[in-house]
């Protein structure tokens, strides 16, 4: 199922199912990422979807000061609106499922995945024209519906992988989908992949 015309980043609240006609096989990212034979192969014929939860709300600034130059401190200027998407991936079969706070300010996350192990992450909203990848930039900039996208940043140290992930909409036979473009790399290596939802429910 194709996404309404009012779904448009930052909005990603709902349940989100793989598509996996549109999508690449994610094999070759898993295998990149050191994924364990046994859990691709339960991956390959497993239902994956997120279940997102977004809201925003006010935090302080980092500002290294306790108020401005007359010593008061003025709340308002010190609050900055900041989106956090509250996530649950399920793995069904597989049991593999996840959950977790995601903040989307730029700010580090050490998170312990099922699949992955331990990663460390950063979400951010960036400009489709700041997407680091070329081919994804590319890809993004002829089928993205918005000019705003989500940049992740993960990596795993252990593993000694890394990976730009944007998500977006993008406009797909003519319907309009959530979109994960995934560049993964380890040493010498790179893979690009497409993670394609249905949604949301």
């Amino acid at each position: 199922m194709a996404v309404p015309d009012f779904k448009d980043v930052p909005d990603l609240t709902g349940t989100w199912v793989l598509n996996r006609d549109l999508s690449t096989d994610p094999d070759k990212v898993f295998v990149l990422q050191g994924v364990p034979w046994v859990v691709r192969k339960v991956l390959q014929h497993a239902q994956l979807s997120l279940k997102i939860h977004q809201t925003t709300s006010l935090s302080k600034k980092s500002t290294g000061t306790d108020g401005n130059a007359n010593g008061n401190s003025d709340l308002a200027d010190n609050l900055k609106p900041v989106t956090t998407l509250d996530m649950t991936q399920t793995v069904n079969p597989g049991g593999f499922d996840s959950k977790g706070s995601y903040p989307i300010d730029g700010s580090q996350l050490d998170v312990s995945l099922p699949i992955f192990g331990c990663v460390q992450m950063q979400l951010k909203f960036i400009d489709r024209s700041d997407i680091l990848e070329d081919s994804i930039r590319q890809i993004v900039e002829v089928g993205s519906l918005s000019d705003k996208v989500i940049q992740e940043f993960a990596q795993n140290t252990s593993k000694g992988w890394e990976a730009e992930v944007i998500w977006g909409f993008e406009e797909l036979d003519g319907k309009r989908y959530l979109t994960r473009n995934i560049s993964t790399t380890k040493e010498e290596k790179k893979v690009i992949a497409k993670m394609v939802y249905d949604g949301p429910n």
